[in-house]
């Protein structure tokens, strides 16, 4: 194995005998940091270990060493050099900013298809059990170009330290670039693995600003300027339905104060609790998001008969993973289904019965199956 003497000093010795130096250190190649690394994504910081990750993604430009995706959405990229590169701090900065970039234009499909034809684990595995809007996370950090890049070496120079500094102080609030030093040596039939992390915090300090500085919350008057602009259909639907809900007591709050526009819609259910059971997000794509999470201050009965209302109108929904979780979901319908004058009645009438008294089980329904798939008031 190819060696160069590292600068932390091991010792190692076997029950009691004397303290000796390791039989190697170093890497092979730069293949075998690579390997290290995709069969263990969590010994990067940050990445936990439900991660899932593969080698030599294909881009534009060349392949990315490694990309990972863990369970909350969030995508790190991950180029590998060793100290042996004379221009490691160039070339290693410069590819891992390329092939960012080169992802930043894929949609979620063609980035599944890249990622399965290397090999990469099902995404519907690793979002499974889930909060409903990791996925969601994941297309919205894709579209946003918002990455984690790691530049993983075997040293971490000081001309690396100051390049990492400074694009972590004058980027954009959510990208971080860390830099990880994983010193590696062998000795007998153990691996012995130093990890050392540099610029999580230049990283940390600068979202901590730009969030401190950033006061802006989206409202609907955002959501409907972003989605007049691309679909003014969609825009005039999406006016409806909140119009139709402001009938039984609905009202726009702020959104959050992500990327895209968004905001709920926010009721109060029949035991005096506030309830939010709506929320519309802008993006790519856009979303409908029922928030059965959100809405569980609602009589329990009240709750399961809300989501049959929304699965019979047709709305796609796993009706029996949401049950299971308690309904501690919000899963995320296309925004597109709202230009269906029919499904949006069926959606009001389901919330109005949300926040209305429990009906006996002898007492009429408002609201009748037409037959269509579709849920319509009577």
């Amino acid at each position: 194995m190819a060696s160069p003497r590292s600068a932390v000093e091991i010792r190692v010795r076997d029950h009691g005998g004397r303290w000796t130096e390791p039989n190697s250190y170093g890497y092979v190649n730069e293949a075998e940091l690579q390997q290290i690394l995709c069969e263990q994504p969590s010994l990067i910081e940050g990445i936990s270990s439900e991660a899932i990750a593969v080698r030599e993604l294909v881009t534009s430009v060349g392949r990315a060493d490694l990309v990972v995706i863990d369970s909350d959405g969030t995508i790190t990229i991950v180029e590998c050099k060793l100290a042996t590169d004379a221009d490691i701090r160039r070339t290693i900065v410069g590819q891992i900013l390329d092939y960012a970039a080169r992802l930043a234009e894929l949609t979620p499909k063609m980035f599944e298809e890249l990622w399965q034809s290397r090999g990469g684990p099902s995404l519907d595995v690793l979002f499974d059990g889930q909060p409903d809007d990791a996925r969601r996370a994941f297309e919205m950090n894709l579209e946003a170009g918002v990455f984690t890049l790691v530049l993983a070496v075997d040293s971490i120079s000081t001309d690396l330290r100051r390049i990492v500094r400074y694009l972590n102080t004058h980027t954009t609030a959510g990208m971080r670039l860390l830099a990880i030093e994983l010193r590696h040596a062998v000795h007998s039939d153990t691996e012995i693995l130093i990890p050392t992390v540099y610029g999580s915090e230049s990283a940390e300090d600068k979202n901590a600003r730009r969030s401190t500085a950033s006061t802006v919350r989206w409202n609907h008057t955002d959501v409907d300027a972003w989605l007049r602009e691309r679909d003014p259909g969609l825009a005039d639907a999406v006016v409806s339905f909140v119009d139709d809900l402001a009938t039984h007591g609905f009202r726009v709050r702020h959104g959050g104060s992500g990327t895209y526009p968004s905001y709920s819609l926010w009721g109060t259910a029949a035991s005096g609790a506030e309830i939010a059971p709506f929320s519309v997000y802008c993006g790519f794509p856009t979303s409908l998001s029922c928030n059965f999470q959100w809405a569980r201050g609602a009589d329990p009965e009240a709750l399961g008969r809300f989501l049959e209302d929304l699965s019979a109108a047709g709305l796609p929904l796993a009706t029996d993973a949401i049950t299971r979780a308690e309904f501690k979901k919000r899963p995320g319908v296309p925004l597109d289904l709202l230009k269906r004058s029919d499904l949006r009645a069926a959606i009001v009438a389901a919330a109005q019965r949300l926040c209305g008294p429990s009906p006996s089980r002898d007492a009429p329904s408002n609201i009748s199956d037409a037959g269509s798939g579709a849920l319509v008031l009577n």
